[in-house]
């Protein structure tokens, strides 16, 4: 019998420079070799991928795209804002990106092809590179800016001295917590205890229920010391990062001590310290209480459900009072402040101008925010957990600090590590999941460990979040390491959390990236509480099965296992649950 041929990019790539004339319609903007997506899920078939303006079923009939050319199915697709920009203005969309938040990165295809031309988007003689060759030379300070982060000097990285990321046990009050259900609240409540100090270090604040909160708590002799990123606005933002410190500034005086970080996207700082973001989201208390988080201080991450705004992410979020554990993280955000305080620069009028137009016009392009999916389950809210004096294990979780003679990454060693050890189940909720090099590196490897679990027989679970999950979850079918088979899609998912075999919890900010698992400035931590892990398993079981659906609906069916409940392979009784109910989540 004869062997089933192999279609290859390569091949789709030739079928499809035969057939440019069938494929040139009006609103066209790339077409590539792929694999199909219907309806947010994969269907195993390669296809040729074509981007389009706007996606509509009002066409005349001359101007749709073939449903199949030779066999192949064209799987047409609405393009994304950097996709739409990128047709007309090439040299925004680059400028939009090298200042974008991490999620709005796009995979690089090799043989996608621009329309009309047909070239490929890098050839010197697509349009997308002569109208960026032309705008060199007519919009000196859009190029300027496009290399603005090449052109800041590059300096090593400073730790906390004499602060090792060494895991602990304590017995310690800790609230556990969900975006949307109950974390503006809970983070209110917390921040209404501040008697003296608040130190921060923060991706966004544009929230301004919650700078409100800050003008009112710090008042007297309270003092605020922040490290504060600058990102593009928050398409939810009552104001901009930059008007968050004005404000705080006018109203506390030397009270405030704000500084920009030391990141690639910041502009308010002439120098790099994290290749593409100062990520991370941590509060440090008085110096004896810490909330860490996988969201930002913004009205997505951080919603007022009186006033719902039109995106309600899932987050995850701990508030741990212990002064050890506060002792670590300000060590290490007092860092972060003295090395930020020595590389303060306001940026050319023309650069922030340049910036924030590239940011403007590529908002403009965006297809709007999909709040009618997120609020569509209804249901109860989850309310926080309060386990008071619970003896648990911790450990911090830091990017880019390293571990050992070898300078391993810290959060790499601990997460594989931890992936290593799961026994039964690993559930894995995060924003998205980059698609690996296949070549080994440090990222291969880690989603090699997820691999692995799932190849030994854990029930591995990944969701991700349907907006910017997906383009990756197709790329990683292409290339390095393929855990599609294990990917669920979530509208509106923020969150970069784990549970592991019920019995321990990671509550970070760490994107699966390269540079958010090992360049960027993240924080997180490990805690290993029964109790604990299983109110936020309960959350993502709640998650699994209201709100996601399987990327791969033709993938293994497996069975999920209560959370905190026995296992096939284990006869032991399970640790005392708390008593938690999970709920669909969804507005009130």
């Amino acid at each position: 019998m004869a062997s089933k041929r192999v279609i290859t990019p390569e091949h789709i790539d030739k079928v499809i420079t035969r057939n440019l004339k069938r494929l040139r319609k009006p609103g066209v903007l790339t077409v590539r070799p792929g694999f199909e997506i219907r309806k947010h899920q994969l269907t195993g078939k390669q296809a040729i991928v074509a981007t389009v303006n706007l996606k509509t079923k009002s066409l005349p009939r001359n101007e749709l795209l073939p449903a199949m050319i030779n066999n192949i199915p064209v799987d047409v697709r609405e393009g994304t804002a950097h996709q739409r920009l990128r047709a007309h203005d090439a040299a925004a969309a680059a400028l939009s990106l090298a200042f974008g938040r991490p999620e709005q990165k796009e995979p690089v295809w090799p043989l996608e092809r621009e329309m009309p031309s047909g070239h490929l988007l890098n050839d010197p003689q697509s349009s997308t590179q002569q109208q960026l060759a032309t705008t060199r030379q007519q919009r000196p300070m859009l190029t300027q800016a496009l290399q603005a982060h090449s052109a800041k000097n590059q300096i090593p990285y400073v730790a906390a001295p004499n602060t090792p990321l060494t895991p602990f046990t304590t017995t310690a009050t800790i609230t556990a917590h969900v975006s949307p259900d109950a974390a503006l609240k809970t983070l209110t409540q917390f921040l209404q205890g501040t008697q003296h100090t608040l130190v921060i270090g923060m991706y966004d604040f544009t929230s301004g229920p919650i700078l409100g909160i800050f003008e009112s708590v710090l008042t007297g002799g309270k003092t605020l010391q922040m490290v504060l990123d600058n990102p593009p606005p928050n398409h939810t933002r009552n104001q901009t990062d930059t008007q968050t410190v004005q404000e705080l500034e006018a109203a506390m005086g030397g009270r405030a001590r704000i500084v920009r970080a030391l990141a690639g996207d910041d502009v308010f700082a002439d120098a790099i310290m994290f290749t593409t973001s100062y990520h991370i989201k941590v509060i440090v208390r008085d110096g004896s209480a810490v909330w860490i988080s996988s969201g930002n201080l913004n009205n997505s991450n951080q919603p007022d459900l009186a006033h719902p705004p039109a995106t309600e992410d899932r987050d995850w979020h701990v508030i741990i009072e212990d002064a050890q554990l506060s002792k670590v993280f300000t060590a290490y955000l007092d860092q972060d402040f003295k090395s930020a305080s020595q590389h303060q620069a306001a940026p050319p009028a023309a650069l922030a101008s340049a910036v924030a137009d590239a940011h403007a016009k590529a908002a403009a392009e965006a297809n709007p925010a999909p709040a009618a999916v997120a609020a569509a389950k209804g249901g109860k809210l989850v309310p926080a957990q309060v386990f008071p004096n619970v003896q648990v294990k911790i450990t911090p979780l830091l990017t880019p600090d390293t571990v050992g003679p070898q300078k391993n990454g810290q959060y790499l060693t601990n997460i594989i590590s931890l992936i290593n050890g799961a026994k039964h189940k690993l559930y894995i909720q995060l924003q998205y999941i980059e698609a690996s090099s296949g070549t080994g590196d440090d990222f291969d490897k880690l989603l090699r460990a997820i691999r692995e679990r799932v190849a030994a027989g854990v029930e591995v679970r990944l969701i991700e979040s349907q907006q910017f999950g997906e383009k990756w979850a197709e790329k990683m079918k292409s290339q390095g390491v393929d855990l599609t088979a294990n990917i669920f899609l979530q509208p509106d998912v923020h969150n970069k959390g784990f549970v592991v075999d019920s019995s321990t919890v990671v509550v970070s900010s760490q994107n699966f990236s390269p540079a958010g698992v090992q360049t960027n400035r993240d924080a997180g931590v490990i805690i290993e509480s029964a109790p604990i892990a299983q109110y936020f398993e309960k959350v993502f079981l709640a998650d699994l099965k209201t709100r996601a659906k399987p990327f791969d609906p033709n993938a293994p069916a497996l069975k999920v296992k209560p959370a905190g409940g026995s296992t096939p392979h284990s006869k032991k009784k399970g640790p005392a649950k708390p008593k938690v109910k999970a709920h669909a989540v969804g507005r009130r």
